[in-house]
């Protein structure tokens, strides 16, 4: 597959040896990783410049925020989506994971449960019981081929011990992009509920349907404004977690303030490459991304051609993210995960997701790694 305009996502940069956690899971095995949710793609060559730039400085002390850098996420809210944010209303935090947590505590302390998504990436289930609080599992649904929160039955829930709702939006797994009606409705029973909503964005840059448009939470309502925090990153996008660098948006003098004091003691400051990498990226990584979303449509049309030929598999349909969602109920396999790790291909468990017959595959690699592993798929199910 050629590559797109003039960035080669088609090249396979060897990851051994670099203690990336997706490649040293399996390390002197056979076995290509398609799980942990990060690319193998190299970032952006102007990411690449200005953090040699940044390295060449040769100092690397603590790194404070200001109003600029502030300035930078509200500019990407105004032009990506119209959307206003204050640039007092930033809060910078080393990872998102580190925000869930510090949402639950500052905002939960009178109540005992925590609202999540049943069906969803697996630290919006763990962080509640850290944080000694119970999660609150909401139904999802499958309908129109779509996994999402299931508003019917949400709206019908009772949410009096809980102040927080944990939510992901682009969906991790299933790739949904929520419909301003769905975060309408949602918003409305946060409303009747007394409720905060803490929504995870992070894959918001990544949109593979054309006709799809994601919309912050923020934005959805004066409400939603007011009573919720909005997490976003460049990390997805542009492959940059490892420099841990992400962003809360919190409109709410009185929840951010709770918020922050809760950092205290607890979260580090941000460190110089991951501003340098993340405030480039937004400012000056467009066109590397759009050309990115390209090719990670091609990738996924790829999987959906060779997956509607696999019998025993079917690859639900993903508006977002990079990472496919496979039914794989019908092998009726006992450990899905173990049997394609033994057919050389490393994939994450729906188990941990709350699905126990799905399992996920994260086609952010180059095409060749892509049809390397649908051969070892197909050779398997022979």
């Amino acid at each position: 597959m050629a590559a797109s305009n003039s960035y080669d996502f088609d090249r396979v940069t060897d990851r051994q040896n670099t203690h990336s956690q997706k490649w040293d899971k399996y390390s002197n095995l056979d076995i290509i990783p398609l799980w942990v949710a990060d690319t193998d793609f190299k970032v952006a060559p102007v990411i690449q410049t200005a953090i040699e730039e940044r390295v060449a400085h040769g100092v690397f002390g603590y790194t404070c925020v200001d109003q600029p850098r502030n300035q930078v996420i509200a500019n990407y809210y105004q032009k990506k989506y119209n959307c206003h944010v204050d640039t007092d209303w930033i809060v910078w935090v080393p990872g998102i994971v580190a925000s869930l947590t510090l949402a639950i505590r500052s905002l939960s302390k009178q109540h005992k449960q925590v609202l999540t998504p049943d069906i969803v990436y697996p630290f919006l289930h763990t962080t509640p019981a850290a944080s000694g609080k119970q999660a609150n599992h909401l139904a999802m649904t499958y309908t129109q081929d779509r996994l999402r929160i299931d508003i019917d039955a949400l709206e019908k829930r009772n949410a009096q011990d809980a102040k927080v709702m944990l939510f992901c939006n682009p969906q991790n797994p299933g790739g949904t992009i929520y419909t301003r009606a769905e975060l309408e409705r949602i918003d409305a029973y946060c409303e009747a509920n007394n409720l905060i909503l803490v929504s995870d964005e992070i894959h918001a840059d990544i949109i593979l349907d054309e006709d799809k448009r994601h919309l912050p939470y923020l934005d959805v309502s004066p409400h939603a404004l007011d009573n919720s925090i909005v997490l976003g990153a460049a990390s997805k996008a542009f492959n940059v977690a490892g420099l841990a660098c992400s962003w809360a948006v919190i409109a709410n003098p009185e929840i951010r303030n709770a918020f922050t004091a809760e950092m205290h003691g607890i979260i580090s400051e941000i460190n110089p490459f991951g501003y340098t990498a993340t405030l480039t990226a937004l400012e000056h990584g467009d066109d590397w991304l759009q050309a990115m979303n390209v090719y990670l449509r091609h990738n996924r049309d790829y999987l959906m051609a060779e997956f509607a030929d696999i019998k025993g598999i079917r690859m639900l349909p993903l508006e977002s993210t990079f990472l496919a969602w496979l039914d794989v109920s019908e092998l009726a396999l006992e450990d899905p995960m173990a049997f394609f790790e033994a057919a050389g291909v490393g994939l994450s468990s729906g188990q941990g997701f709350n699905d126990a017959n799905f399992l996920r595959l994260n086609f952010g690699c180059p095409r060749s790694v892509l049809e390397q592993a649908m051969q070892r798929i197909k050779k398997a199910l022979v």
